[in-house]
């Protein structure tokens, strides 16, 4: 009977695998920022960006003509370049799905991660919190932001990659990793932000 089951949940699952990374962009601001570049770290797996050049051909679904989107090769590697005149406060998101399973345990140097990371570190204290398989590590970004605004005006982006497998046994299951790295900048911007990131691994269940 084992057997049998253990077949069946193999044929469901392979039936109803589905694996995906899902990058979302969130820039919160309470003034207009005029003449806006940003560049902004992107899931990145040996310098090059499915997700990044899936953005750039279908816009990130945001049918706003005023944003322009591009990949950069910065001085911290393959970047996001956002482009606006006048932007407003705005949550950019995107999906794109991959054909072959996701290594959610072990994605550093096997898939697409946020780059750049600088002083990468396990935080062995943090491992764990999130489930029996979770570990965190820490590490330093960078953004790059220009644009003119008020001297008062707060301004925020948030930045959160989330890659999983999910699969249906009787309810809907999955394993995943994600990270998030924010930034909070003040007045008008010129130049390159150091931001701090955490990226979580091992997430969820990995039995069958």
């Amino acid at each position: 009977m084992s057997i049998w089951w253990q077949d069946q949940k193999q044929k469901m699952y392979d039936r109803s695998l589905r694996s995906s990374y899902d990058y979302d962009v969130m820039l919160t601001t309470d003034s207009t920022l005029s003449n806006m570049t940003l560049y902004l770290p992107l899931p990145v797996i040996n310098n090059t960006s499915s997700v990044g050049m899936d953005i750039v051909e279908h816009h990130f679904n945001n049918n706003d003509p005023s944003w322009e989107y591009a990949l950069v090769d910065t001085e911290h590697g393959l970047m996001l370049s956002l482009k606006n005149k006048k932007p407003r406060s705005i949550d950019l998101s995107t999906i794109v799905f991959s054909n072959q399973t996701i290594d959610t345990m072990n994605p550093l140097g096997n898939e697409m991660v946020l780059m750049p990371k600088y002083k990468l570190t396990h935080n062995v204290n943090a491992s764990r919190t999130y489930s029996r398989t979770s570990e965190q590590f820490d590490y330093e970004s960078r953004m790059y932001a220009y644009y003119e605004t008020s001297s008062n005006a707060n301004v925020s982006i948030s930045i959160y990659l989330n890659a999983r497998n999910e699969w249906w046994i009787g309810g809907w299951q999955s394993n995943s990793y994600w990270e998030v790295m924010e930034v909070k900048l003040f007045g008008s911007q010129n130049g390159w932000t150091t931001v701090n990131g955490e990226l979580v691994t091992g997430e969820g269940t990995y039995e069958i």
